[in-house]
């Protein structure tokens, strides 16, 4: 108790400004996507908009009791829960007590970690999902079978709660690869991970027709092009029906995201174009839609990127007042009454049975908004616990030394990949930035120990590195070949030029893979794919390349060892680096 009275006592301001909110708010703060949810959940229907994993998870609250404040209680205990098992990692990684409790702030007390706890939506539950897979896999050092299998299913139901758990997927097996794991748990990873989605995907074809977990991903994407595409330019070759889904405003008067997405803009809700125009003969909206995004991005990949990275990049603003169209900020924000039903009500989307059944207390309510404005994590803040996690984990000055990269480089990995999926389909919006508070942090404090410390005390020597280069000449001068030439790949080999020669082939093997799959998806264009593949090749030649340079400099004789901290007895220090 006394170890860790700091964190115990942080924790305990965490219940309390939870129990403010709960008493703020009652008996949850429901949206407009609630709605859906709770009524998927009581038929356990599939939507085809949303994964309904989130409905799966309401389906016992729904049937037990007719009150959401349990949902809510049961989301805020999370939320404590996933505050002591990141504390209790960072700890277990040689962090200091103060570091870790540090590190653990932002999960504990941000506003919008708080807003969306309260919330019946999706956002919260695979923010639990992503933090529990990463300490499962990350809790160990070497992660056993069932830690393993726990990571996998883990992150393949974030898929079925939100689209951007899928692309996880990836993420989390390069972080399986880098650990050096035995293939049976390489497999068992995957094996979880893809089991849940396959069952999905089974119950989602027998409701809607379709192997899927959604079918809405075209149309999301849609309404993301729908607000950057030019349609004059020659480059974009459109069939005739497909024209029909070009916007007639020009860009700089269209409507945002939301509008092209759902119709609704201003006081008045219509209905988007998309969802009701006549497909042509043998195809379905949803395929005239994807082919359309396709030719989209294909001809005009510099807009889309640029929108995407500006969208990105829109999470780490300075202040929590940074709104795009069509998706404010009000909505994460607390506010001295019940706000979460403002512009509904203002829309007469809102039943007085509905507004029945919710109630705000005022001077709790006036305490969280005030709170909220003042304080949360800023956004530079987060750029910067970004940007010294990648230091850290590319292996920068004493981090190359460190055993905890692989762990930096999962954290905020997944935490990037996060937002950019949302930016990349969804587009802005503060509900999609809540990986940060808990993996931002975690990473920056891991990254920062690395690369200010090296090795910490205690910690086991780093996984030795990649020779893949070494190991591919080595196979080579065993081959069956006359023993002119076995001896010619010999010297080549001591030389270093066959390991030069395979790391171009190597490059040149994942710049084709690159480029013919790029292409052949219908995504790209052959030039630019082929600017890319070429980027990817020399990229993956150069990572080769430098990785067996570094494995040669370790293994030099003479070379001291990685500091493991200060040492008691500096002569045999220096005895054993010179033996």
């Amino acid at each position: 108790m006394r170890t860790h009275a700091l964190f115990l006592a942080v924790l305990a301001l965490g219940i309390a400004i939870r129990g403010v909110v709960i008493f703020a708010y009652r008996p949850a703060l429901l949206f407009a996507d609630t709605n859906s949810y709770l009524r998927n959940a009581r038929d356990l229907s599939l939507s085809e908009v949303r994964p309904s994993g989130y409905s799966i998870f309401l389906w016992p609250f729904v049937h037990l009791t007719d009150s959401m404040m349990a949902v809510q209680l049961v989301q805020h205990l999370i939320g404590l829960l996933l505050a002591v098992g990141c504390y209790a990692l960072l700890v277990r990684r040689g962090l200091p007590v103060w570091g870790a409790t540090l590190a653990v702030v932002p999960l504990l007390f941000d506003p919008l970690q708080l807003v969306l706890e309260h919330y019946i939506l999706s956002d919260f539950l695979f923010e639990a999902l992503l933090v529990l897979a990463c300490l499962a896999l990350l809790w160990r050092r070497r992660p056993g079978l069932a830690a393993v299998v726990a990571a996998g299913a883990l992150v393949g139901t974030s898929g079925l709660v939100r689209g951007a758990g899928t692309f996880l997927l990836a993420a989390f097996l390069v972080a399986v690869l880098c650990l050096r794991l035995s293939w049976v748990k390489v497999v068992a990873f995957l094996v979880a991970a893809i089991l849940p989605m396959g069952a999905y995907a089974v119950a989602f074809h027998h409701g809607h027709g379709k192997y899927a977990v959604t079918k809405a991903g075209p149309r999301f994407l849609y309404a993301r092009v729908a607000t950057i595409v030019d349609c004059q330019d020659p480059q974009l070759r459109l069939p005739s029906y497909e024209r029909r889904l070009c916007p007639r405003p020009p860009i700089a008067r269209r409507g945002n995201t939301n509008f092209y997405m759902w119709g609704s803009s201003g006081p008045v809700r219509t209905t988007s174009f998309q969802w009701h125009f006549t497909p042509p003969p043998g195809m379905t909206q949803e395929q005239v839609l994807k082919d359309f995004d396709k030719r989209v991005v294909r001809s005009q990949p510099v807009a889309y990127t640029r929108a995407v990275l500006k969208d990105f990049a829109g999470g780490f603003a300075p202040t929590r007042t940074y709104e795009v169209p069509g998706y404010p900020m009000y909505y994460w924000r607390f506010a001295n009454h019940y706000w979460a039903y403002d512009t509904f009500i203002a829309r007469s989307r809102v039943t007085p049975k509905v507004l029945r059944k919710v109630d705000w207390d005022p001077a709790a309510a006036a305490f969280m908004a005030a709170y909220g404005r003042w304080v949360y994590l800023p956004g530079p803040l987060a750029a910067v616990l970004l940007l010294v996690a990648a230091a850290a984990t590319l292996g920068l000055g004493r981090a190359r030394r460190s055993g905890d990269r692989i762990a930096i480089g999962l954290l905020a990995g997944s935490c990037a990949l996060t937002l950019l999926t949302g930016a990349a389909f969804s587009g802005f919006s503060w509900r999609y930035q809540l990986a940060q508070m808990p993996l931002l942090p975690m990473a920056g404090a891991l990254g920062l120990a690395a690369l200010v410390r090296g090795r910490a005390v205690g910690q086991p020597e780093p996984a030795p590195p990649l020779r893949a280069l070494d190991r591919a000449a080595e196979l080579m001068t065993r081959l069956p070949v006359p023993a002119a030439w076995r001896s010619g790949v010999r010297r080549a080999a001591e030389r270093g030029w066959l390991q030069v020669v395979l790391a171009v082939i190597a490059g040149l093997a994942a710049a084709g893979l690159w480029g013919a799959a790029a292409v052949g998806s219908g995504w790209m264009l052959p030039a630019p794919a082929a600017v890319i593949a070429t980027v990817v090749g020399l990229v993956v030649a150069l990572v080769l390349l430098v990785a067996r340079a570094r494995a040669r400099s370790d293994s030099l004789p003479g070379r001291p060892p990685a500091s493991v901290g200060p040492s008691t007895d500096e002569p045999a220090a220096h005895d054993r680096a010179r033996l």
